[in-house]
C-alpha cells in the first residue's frame, strides 16, 4: 500500500511539473533574493500566445536596511513554451547588446525556477511562486 501511495505522489508531481499549457503559467510570479522582492513576472494569453512582462526591483544594499529604490520594466519578447519550461528573450537597457535570455521551468504547482542564461556566471537561479 505505502509503495503504491508513493508511486501515485511520484506520478502527480511529474505530471504538474511537465505543464504545457499555456493557461497553467497565466499569473503573477514573485521572487525574492536575499530576502526581498526582486522580480515580478506577469504572464497571460491575451492573444492567444502566451506573453507579458518581467519587471526587476533594484535593490539598494548600501548599509542599513535593503530597500527596493527602483523598477526595471521589460517586455517578453520571441515566448516559446515547451512542456514544463517557458523560455523568453528581454531587450538590454544598452540596445545595442544582445537580448537575454530567460528559462523558467515549473518545478511544482504554482513553484517555478528562472534563470538567465547569458548573464553571467553570478546570474542567479530565483524560486518564483505564483501569487493569484
Amino acid at each position: 500500500m505505502h509503495e503504491t501511495l508513493c508511486a501515485l505522489i511520484i506520478a502527480a508531481t511529474t505530471m504538474a511539473a511537465q505543464s504545457s499549457c499555456p493557461s497553467d503559467w497565466s499569473g503573477v510570479w514573485q521572487g525574492e533574493l536575499d530576502g526581498q522582492p526582486s522580480i515580478v513576472l506577469t504572464l497571460a494569453q491575451d492573444n492567444g500566445a502566451l506573453g507579458g512582462t518581467l519587471v526587476f526591483n533594484i535593490i539598494n544594499r548600501d548599509g542599513g536596511q535593503p530597500r527596493i529604490i527602483a523598477h526595471e520594466p521589460h517586455t517578453i519578447m520571441q515566448p516559446r513554451l515547451d512542456d514544463a519550461r517557458f523560455s523568453f528573450q528581454l531587450k538590454r537597457i544598452d540596445a545595442s547588446a544582445s537580448p537575454m535570455n530567460f528559462s523558467v521551468e515549473l518545478t511544482w504547482h504554482d513553484h517555478a525556477k528562472i534563470h538567465c542564461l547569458n548573464c553571467g556566471d553570478d546570474a542567479p537561479t530565483v524560486e518564483i511562486t505564483r501569487q493569484d
